[in-house]
């Protein structure tokens, strides 16, 4: 990227439902004429970003979003696997509590729940993903992608499901440090895997399949660097691609992130002016998996008004 010019770059973190905190976001900034660079994301992030970044404008990529959220919400992603993906997250402790009942609650899940509908610990999943397959294929056009913002998403490598699961629930409870996820440049993938990509970004483990691309295997990339929230809130890439600033946006009220890693690049986090959390217990499970209209619309008008607030005062530094 030149570095003469202000090369902003955007972080859209994972967060399942809560990701449409993320179409109010783009609103903003479309309004405000912010010029994207290059944007990163994870899970619900690269979803949302490769919809941003294969569209001709941000102001396209607002009515895109919107549509796709509308479909989102009238044919959630898990379908009728709610209740065994609510017992999953919850037992596997992701960003929920350090709490060590986690850990036995994991095993438990996993022993008695999990296991016996799973057809291989390699390859097995609990939720068909044909639904995340049909969103992908409408909404994210390969050939319009090949020209737009550049992308990256977080990926983490996965040789065996039960492994990653039960290192990233000791990573959760800060027993033993996960390995980092993995970022790949969409654009730069054979086109018959960048929308596979996007897939694996998204592919909780035991929920939805892992995907293969150039032979390797890959999962939620949210899971890396679980210390930190490294993968899930995939700062590295545009960062290695010379973006300052960086604009930074979290789906959890619970972030691990701390901008003081990484002193090299402005960082502008969009600063929530109440909690993302719509649900009094547990908001890491239930948020996450509820795709209600209803909160899918607060989310967007939340993200669209915390933008505003924080994004402007900086306007006349960053254009």
């Amino acid at each position: 990227m030149d570095g003469g010019k202000s090369s902003i770059g955007l972080v859209l973190s994972g967060g399942g439902a809560k990701g449409a905190y993320q179409v109010g976001i783009i609103k903003a900034m479309a309004e405000m004429e912010v010029p994207i660079a290059a944007i990163s994301g994870a899970s619900i992030g690269a979803l949302n970003g490769a919809v941003a970044a294969s569209s001709s404008s941000l102001g396209d990529a607002v009515s895109r979003l919107a549509n796709l959220w509308d479909a989102i919400a009238d044919d959630p992603p898990l379908g009728d696997k709610i209740p065994t993906s609510i017992r999953l997250l919850e037992a596997a402790g992701f960003r929920l509590s350090d709490d060590l009942r986690y850990t036995a609650r994991l095993a438990k899940e996993v022993a008695h729940n999990l296991l016996p509908s799973i057809r291989s610990p390699e390859t097995g999943a609990l939720v068909d993903n044909s639904r995340i397959r049909k969103l992908v294929s409408e909404y994210v056009s390969v050939e319009q992608l090949s020209t737009g913002i550049p992308l990256y998403v977080s990926v983490f490598p996965n040789r065996n499901i039960l492994e990653t699961i039960l290192g990233a629930g000791l990573a959760t409870l800060r027993i033993k440090k996960n390995p980092e996820s993995e970022f790949l440049h969409v654009q730069s993938l054979p086109p018959e895997d960048q929308h596979r990509a996007l897939l694996a970004s998204s592919a909780i483990p035991f929920l939805l399949a892992a995907q293969e691309i150039d032979g390797e295997k890959y999962v939620d990339g949210g899971i890396g660097g679980l210390d930190a929230s490294r993968g899930n809130t995939p700062l590295v890439p545009l960062i290695d691609a010379g973006c300052n600033p960086i604009i930074v946006t979290h789906l959890s009220d619970r972030s691990a992130w701390s901008k003081q890693k990484h002193e090299t690049a402005a960082i502008i986090e969009i600063e929530r002016y109440e909690k993302i959390d719509r649900t009094p217990v547990l908001p890491e499970v239930f948020d996450i998996i509820s795709f209600q209209p209803k909160k899918i619309r607060s989310w967007i008008n939340q993200g669209y008004e915390d933008t505003i607030r924080s994004v402007r005062p900086w306007l006349k530094f960053i254009l």
